[in-house]
């Protein structure tokens, strides 16, 4: 899977809200073979990974007036659902969620489309089968345990007002 055919999927997905758009994601993912299946998984990864920044963390902690570690990972699915230009975006300034249409505390998706269809797929009950099969095909996860970037105090306004100015203006009770 190329990443055009990765992104082109999650477009032709995009709905209302992000759990459907997740679930239409899944049906899609459930019409292809296991292993385009895997390949889109690993993409799904790779970009997740990606997107484990210092940055991003602070922008999903002001967009949903916090973020824990799970919590993050939410936000990172969201991010992947909203498509290649804003998240290309986000990974060069994670400001620019400024412009994206999200309510606040609204921006995180809890959602495992590849290994869902996967399973929906060969008839698996958990999500053990398709990991298995993700590393077999393709590698264990190579992402860090550590997002990159310069770590900061996500509780100092100031702090975020700095480094998130339009983000800290729409999302911050002030």
């Amino acid at each position: 899977m190329t990443a055009e055919e990765f992104w082109k999927l999650i477009d032709s997905t995009k709905e209302a809200g992000s759990e459907a758009q997740a679930e239409t994601l899944v049906e899609c993912l459930a019409k292809l073979e296991p292993t385009e299946i895997l390949a889109f998984g690993h993409m799904w990864d790779q970009y997740h990974g990606e997107a484990y920044t210092w940055k991003l963390w602070g922008a999903a902690y002001i967009m949903n007036g916090g973020c824990s570690d799970d919590g993050f990972m939410d936000f990172r699915s969201w991010l992947l659902l909203q498509g290649q230009g804003v998240y290309e975006a986000a990974l060069k300034d994670a400001d620019t969620l400024a412009n994206v249409k999200c309510e606040p505390d609204n921006a995180s998706c809890e959602c495992y489309p590849a290994a869902d269809a996967y399973c929906a797929v060969t008839g698996g009950d958990d999500h053990h089968d398709y990991y298995v099969a993700l590393e077999a095909a393709h590698g264990g996860k190579e992402n860090s345990d550590v997002p990159a970037g310069e770590e900061w105090d996500f509780d100092d306004e100031e702090e975020m007002k700095y480094r998130m100015p339009k983000l800290y203006a729409k999302f911050s009770d002030k």
